[in-house]
């Protein structure tokens, strides 16, 4: 309820503007985002179970639809910090890609099997790059027997940049896509 209520404050406190000469709050000034330099890029993955209608084509151009069913996504954010404007690239993989199957494995390379596909790009807010920040401070390191696959997968986040490599489990039910409208 709390990190709930975290959350709402900062939507309604950083609705507004670009980016311009941002200083990061206290509680905020030791994630990754805020350590961001002039230049540089840092890489989100977020891997998390969620509930979805699958339609497939057939050969013959016959649509099969299935019941509602619990698959694994993988969604990866892109941000670049250039000029003190922070933009990010979304990504994600088709439901049934390799990230999606294994996510609790992955390595922390990505290869081309994980087949992501540019979805948008866009400027972030204030606001924006604060929800990146405050999903940082909602996350724990993994502890071996949290690496399990199945229908309860939990939500997690790799963090990849020039000085950073790790895999977190998030704590709660926060996905960056739903909180930025994606």
């Amino acid at each position: 309820m709390r990190s709930a209520l975290l959350f709402c404050f900062l939507i309604i406190l950083f609705s507004q503007g670009k980016i311009q000469a941002f200083n990061f709050p206290p509680h905020f000034s030791k994630t990754e985002i805020a350590k961001l330099k002039q230049g540089d890029s840092l890489t989100y993955y977020q891997c998390h179970v969620d509930s979805a209608f699958t339609e497939m084509t057939l050969s013959n151009g016959q649509k099969v639809k299935t019941k509602k069913k619990r698959i694994t996504l993988t969604e990866k954010y892109v941000i670049n910090l250039k000029d003190s404007i922070y933009t990010v690239k979304y990504y994600i993989a088709g439901f049934n890609s390799y990230p999606n199957k294994k996510f609790p494995y992955l390595t922390l390379t990505e290869t081309d099997t994980w087949y992501f596909d540019l979805k948008k790009t866009t400027t972030l807010s204030i606001q924006e790059v604060l929800l990146f920040a405050a999903l940082e401070t909602k996350t724990h390191s993994i502890v071996h027997f949290e690496l399990n696959i199945n229908k309860t997968c939990p939500n997690e986040v790799i963090i990849k940049g020039k000085n950073v490599n790790e895999q977190f489990i998030v704590e709660g039910n926060y996905l960056l896509s739903r909180s930025l409208g994606f």
